[in-house]
């Protein structure tokens, strides 16, 4: 095998591994609700 094909399967696989990893640590992150007292801004216009 020609080492340019080597050297591109290496980099392949090691793209898709880096892939697979951070996909599997990435966490789901919960919704935080945001409240703004919007009634004072509104009375000082």
């Amino acid at each position: 095998m020609p080492r340019g094909l080597i050297f591109l399967i290496v980099v392949v696989l090691l793209l898709v591994g880096g892939m697979f990893l951070l996909s599997r640590s990435a966490e789901e992150v919960p919704v935080q609700t945001m409240e703004a007292d919007v009634s004072s801004n509104a009375a000082a216009n």
